[in-house]
């Protein structure tokens, strides 16, 4: 079978000491497809000509790697079959409307977009044009959060009563990296809610359940930061910038179908030195799961996360995921290796209705923070 053939949109094309920030594109996506036959990158699309092609010979892509400057043209490319979006949130159906429109089928990085109304004509123009369309919400391919699945849908601890789940967010704290200042402006989509706190709520869902309530008691507890380089000992580069994003996230509700109660706390900044950044609580009528990582990103994974069992007679085991071909790919790129494979061999994947159902999610939230501030919008 031939190799579906990909439209890659926002490889960087500086080096990473030169860089600010990650590329998405680069330590997840890129990593998976240097390991497969199976896709094949033939173009890449930057904001300019000139930017594809530094990027190409940058990370020593075919030479017959096509570059492109205008998603137009890009879109117009009768040999790309996939396009997949890595840019910055605010940019994405800028980038792929064309593609859309032509009819491709694109992969875009969650969030679909800056707000759900947008989410919701990029969703429309999908179903318009007859698209197939992905979004990166790959938390529901990661072997731990299916095992935790298996666990609870085998009756090993019983019906379902209770789950409890704190974490640090890592980001939220008295500063914010400059690669990350976008994180304080609400209208740019991207920030501790609709990233952190949606792939969160999607790791929940897939282990647990679809939320039949839920409400949010979200704060901004600080709302003034400093950017700060962290490239350069995190000199301070601006004082005092607003914040208009909580970074205090408390959601509670139940979950279907066993109506078991959920409450989630997710501090902003680093959490408390020698303990877990995540730590999440299942409580069945016959024993409970404790999860505990590093990183409450559980949909990039951690190598050091530990799924524990605690039967009814107070036996403790830990529990170990099932390994696949993927689990050798750094930590980046596996659970989105297991997304491709999935829309490869037309199994279950999120789509972008699947995507408004997250975006409706995150906008509860807010309307809940929102009224709590007594705002309108």
């Amino acid at each position: 079978m031939a190799p579906i053939r990909v439209g890659l949109i926002g490889l960087s094309s500086q080096p990473r000491e030169k860089r600010d920030g990650i590329s998405w594109a680069e330590i997840a996506h890129l990593q998976y497809f240097r390991s497969t036959a199976e896709y094949q990158i033939r173009a890449l699309l930057n904001s300019s000509v000139e930017s594809a092609r530094a990027a190409i010979q940058r990370h020593e892509l075919a030479v017959n790697t096509k570059a492109y400057g205008d998603p137009n043209a890009f879109a117009n490319d009768d040999e790309i079959d996939l396009i997949v979006c890595c840019v910055r949130v605010d940019k994405h159906f800028q980038t792929v409307k064309p593609s859309i429109v032509a009819g491709k089928a694109v992969y875009v990085e969650w969030p679909l977009e800056r707000s759900i109304h947008v989410a919701k004509e990029m969703c429309a123009l999908v179903a318009l044009h007859n698209a197939k369309a992905i979004v990166g919400l790959q938390a529901s391919f990661s072997p731990v959060i299916r095992k935790i699945k298996q666990i609870i849908d085998s009756g090993t601890i019983g019906r379902l009563l209770s789950s409890s789940i704190v974490g640090s967010l890592g980001h939220g704290g008295a500063t914010e990296p400059k690669p990350t200042s976008f994180f304080l402006d609400r209208e740019t989509g991207g920030n501790l809610m609709s990233i952190h706190g949606a792939h969160a709520l999607e790791y929940i869902i897939a282990a647990l359940g679809d939320f039949t309530t839920l409400k949010g008691a979200c704060a901004i507890r600080r709302p003034f930061k400093d950017i700060v380089d962290p490239r350069n000992g995190n000199q301070v580069l601006e004082k005092a910038v607003i914040n208009t994003v909580p970074d205090h996230l408390l959601i509670h509700g139940t979950v279907l179908p066993s109506q078991a109660v959920v409450a989630i706390i997710f501090t902003g900044g680093d959490g408390i030195s020698g303990l877990p950044i995540l730590d999440w609580r299942i409580q069945g009528e016959y024993g409970w799961l404790r999860l505990t990582s590093s990183s409450m990103a559980l949909n990039v994974g951690s190598s050091d996360t530990k799924l524990e069992l605690y039967d009814a007679s107070g036996k403790v085991r830990e529990v170990a995921p099932d390994e696949d071909q993927w689990s050798k790919l750094p930590l980046p790129a596996q659970n989105i290796a297991r997304l491709y494979e999935a829309y490869r061999k037309k199994d279950w994947y999120p789509d972008f209705d699947y995507a408004i159902k997250r975006h409706e999610l995150i906008e509860t939230m807010w309307r809940d923070f929102d009224q709590a501030e007594g705002k309108t919008r």
